[in-house]
């Protein structure tokens, strides 16, 4: 489908060449200088049309190229943008249990510091 990169150096060779062809053929050929003019002028409008046929075909080439591409890249950036969700909420699942951990560790902490105070207060009592 796509071109290497001299296919528009083979393009621009084939209408040079075809170019010099035509002119030196209809210079060299025996004819009366206004029927000359006119073939030169005939051959210019059929090689311009041909090369416009040939900008469209490879600019048509192109822009599936493009569309390809950009197919290509939306689905990388799908990719990484799935890859960075799963690891933030990964993180956030992590720090979730972090602070669950946290939180339960002061509970037990606070409860014993009540107990501690519980037992102290009838030491205190006590004595």
């Amino acid at each position: 489908m796509a071109e290497g990169k001299g296919g528009f150096g083979r393009f621009m060779a084939f209408i040079i060449g075809g170019a010099i062809g035509a002119i030196g053929g209809m210079l060299l050929a025996p004819r009366s200088g206004e029927d000359t003019r006119e073939r030169i002028r005939k051959q210019a409008d059929e090689m311009i049309e041909e090369g416009r046929e040939r900008y469209e075909e490879q600019r048509g080439h192109m822009s599936e190229m493009a569309q390809e591409q950009g197919k290509v890249i939306r689905g990388r950036i799908e990719d990484a943008r799935g890859r960075l969700l799963r690891g933030v909420e990964s993180a956030s699942d992590t720090m979730k249990e972090k602070i669950s951990e946290g939180a339960d560790q002061a509970q037990q902490a606070t409860s014993k510091a009540e107990e501690k105070t519980e037992e102290i207060k009838k030491e205190g009592k006590g004595v």
